[in-house]
């Protein structure tokens, strides 16, 4: 995250302007696109929102792209089903500042559609924790720094269906009409804490956090019903949820539609040999056994029962008793980092989250808590308090961590 850079010496170039009476231009067809492009390229920042659903699929799958520059003198919506979004990413690996709200799940989009990310990401949500505010809307955002209320959006609106009527155009439109401005305010709020820095370096961890499918042989600890399961009904779930999990990718299905959470439990329990049993199964209808999945199930079935208990005892065992040892310290320090965020005007989940505490307490080398900002704030106080050399006290009706 860096400061708007100058402009340059290269003429103007301009997008083709917006109809009369609306808050943004429509584009479809790749000449518009690329002209879009072009003039981002040259803008020292840029706004930027998307619209997708992954209620049907594995993957997110984007509706639309809202861009804004200079100060929204322009604002666009792409219509990522009229043309392929691709060329994006020469936008995105331009040296411009790139302004998001809440970019995470944007971040895989963009990734998945323009094999990319922004250089450069300012994060308004995040920045926003560094000056007292917790994980804020967009909305909130507005309302505080800019006094403007934003329209209210249907939180059912399909985003794939065309045409989009103007209320659902205005409203995607005013996700980005605003950034830039909360941008410079937000930055100007953070220069006068000293915490540009901090807000720079937390914004480039997630623009750089790899987007990556997580291991299928830990799907299982995702269901609360399975990691209650003992014995061999446990193996067979890691070998279900497993199998669940690798189908759903490769058909780009939510793993719900190839196998429910309480079919796969109900089967761990039965361990089912043939395919009428598995039919007699609670919870497994039909859709759960086409193009084969019946006799893939079964396969998975007989794998989980082959494997040794220790295999996947192993897997969760060793934390959680590390984790029931360490449950004192982490709530006592939970609840300090809890005061201390609120004496510093941060957001608490910005400071550390439990794990980050859990990750500390056990030593880890990469620890949150080592590292930069959050060590001098957060690790430096608690290694003394964990060496004996601090305590923590309260001093009228607030925890303080003191010397000893």
């Amino acid at each position: 995250m860096s400061r708007a850079r100058k402009g340059n010496n290269k003429p103007e170039r301009r997008t083709k302007p917006r109809a009369a009476g609306e808050s943004y231009r429509w584009v479809d067809t790749e000449q518009g696109l690329d002209e879009v492009v072009e003039a981002i390229c040259e803008a020292p920042r840029f706004a930027l929102d998307t619209e997708f659903h992954r209620e049907r699929t594995y993957y997110p799958k984007v509706a639309l792209v809202q861009l804004a520059w200079d100060n929204a003198e322009h604002v666009v919506l792409i219509d990522p089903l009229a043309v392929d979004i691709a060329p994006l990413a020469k936008a995105l690996e331009s040296p411009g500042v790139v302004v998001m709200h809440a970019a995470q799940q944007d971040l895989e989009v963009l990734t998945r559609a323009c094999g990319t990310v922004p250089t450069d990401l300012f994060d308004t949500q995040i920045a926003a924790g560094f000056v007292g505010l917790s994980s804020p809307s967009l909305s909130t955002l507005s309302d505080r720094f800019l006094k403007r209320r934003l329209p209210k959006g249907d939180r059912l609106t399909d985003w794939f269906q065309r045409p989009l009527n103007q209320a659902q155009r205005e409203y995607a439109a005013s996700d980005v009409l605003h950034l830039e401005e909360i941008h410079d305010l937000l930055l100007a709020d953070l220069e006068q804490r000293g915490r540009v820095a901090w807000a720079a370096g937390e914004c480039e961890k997630l623009r750089a956090k790899p987007i990556a499918d997580g291991d299928p042989n830990l799907a299982w600890l995702k269901i609360k019903e399975a990691r209650h399961l003992r014995g061999q009904a446990r193996c067979i779930a890691s070998e279900l949820a497993a199998w669940r999990e690798r189908t759903a990718r490769a058909t780009d299905q939510p793993v719900r539609f190839v196998l429910s959470d309480l079919a796969l439990v109900t089967v761990s329990q039965n361990a089912p040999k043939t395919i009428d049993q598995l039919k007699a199964v609670r919870g497994l209808d039909g859709r759960h056994l086409k193009d084969g999945a019946g006799p893939q199930i079964l396969d998975a079935v007989a794998r989980g029962e082959q494997m040794p208990q220790s295999d996947i005892e192993s897997t969760s065992s060793t934390t959680q008793t590390l984790e029931r040892r360490l449950r004192p310290a982490v709530t006592l320090v939970s609840a300090w980092i809890s005061q201390l965020a609120r004496d510093e005007d941060l957001d608490p989940t910005l400071l550390a989250t439990r794990s980050d505490i859990v990750s500390f307490l056990r030593d880890e080398p990469d620890a949150a808590l080592r590292e930069g900002w959050r060590n001098e704030l957060i690790g430096t106080r608690v290694r003394a308090l964990v060496e004996g050399k601090a305590a923590l006290a309260f001093d009228d009706g607030s925890l303080v961590l003191v010397e000893r």
